[in-house]
């Protein structure tokens, strides 16, 4: 009989799911959570923070272009690019597809993490930190958009969930995100991963409120993750540009005419992500609970 061991990750106090451990390949601890990196039987190698998985080798792909691609495409040709938080580097990565982008800032709080993904996860990055185009600065990103001088035309937040005393929450409030409109271009956009609209729709439904409390022009977009074990949400916009106003057949002749390679985003998954059944929408638009420095929101586990 095969003796297994497993990660068991919390959703929510009473919705979770396991994943058998093949193996583990590190663990330790920064200054601001718990790094793992595991292999597991079905997903491959994992990077797992706080208990929660991140990326896994086999299906990383699925979420970081879906968090990278509509908000370049909406764009159309982003120079500028601020990155926040993506310590395995992946977002990076699918930012710097893009020719036109000429300077990609990367801001993350725990280098640690990004040690560790270097030396045990590659496959992430792929050379991405090594590109001349990108400057990594280690430190908060909270910090470093409200006292940046510099605009950009996409701004990515790649972060963790907003646990309580975690170090991302205050990332989700509609006072950091009016700061992120403060330093975008005419035309920029700002995207954001927006948790689970399915395993933890409140604080989705949260996320995406404050968002549009802020910019004019606003959507939110789903897809499943396999490795997540659940539909994933995203925040998209703009001050000027409607990201429900992009058409799918407009994505492949962008991404064709950036020279960019995809493995799941294309014209028809991009329908996909922004097709949202009825009773999510209802219960999405119909929140009205806005995130702050005061009184934020949290994931409920």
């Amino acid at each position: 009989m095969r003796h297994w061991h497993w990660l068991i990750e919390w959703d929510t106090p009473s919705l979770g799911h396991i994943k058998a451990v093949k193996r583990v390949v590190y663990s330790g601890r920064s200054k601001y959570q718990d790094i793992m990196v595991i292999e597991t039987y079905e997903y491959g190698v994992a990077l797992v923070l706080d208990g929660k998985t991140q990326s896994t080798e086999a299906d990383e792909f699925i979420y970081h272009e879906a968090l990278v691609h509509p908000a370049m495409i909406l764009h159309g040709a982003p120079r500028k690019i601020l990155i926040l938080g993506g310590g395995e580097g992946a977002t990076l990565r699918e930012a710097l597809k893009y020719g036109s982008v000429g300077k990609a800032v990367m801001v993350d709080i725990d280098e640690e993490v990004i040690r560790v993904s270097r030396e045990y996860m590659e496959f992430m990055s792929r050379g991405a930190f090594e590109d001349k185009r990108v400057n990594l600065v280690i430190g908060d990103a909270l910090d470093y958009v409200f006292n940046t001088s510099e605009a950009f035309d996409v701004i990515i937040a790649d972060l963790s969930d907003p646990i309580a005393e975690g170090p991302s929450y205050k990332l989700y409030t509609r006072e950091f995100y009016a700061k992120v409109n403060n330093i975008l271009s005419p035309n920029g956009v700002f995207v954001t991963q927006a948790t689970s609209p399915t395993n933890t729709p409140e604080t989705h439904a949260v996320i995406y409120n404050t968002v549009r409390s802020v910019f004019a022009k606003t959507a939110y977009y789903h897809i499943f993750i396999p490795s997540f074990e659940a539909l994933w949400g995203f925040v998209i916009a703009s001050k000027t540009l409607d990201p429900r106003g992009l058409n799918p057949k407009d994505v492949d002749e962008t991404l064709a005419r950036h020279g960019v390679k995809t493995r799941f985003y294309d014209s028809t998954a991009h329908a996909h992500m922004f097709s949202v059944p009825r009773n999510l929408r209802e219960f999405i638009e119909g929140e009205t609970r806005i995130s702050t420095f005061d009184n934020p929101v949290y994931m409920p586990a």
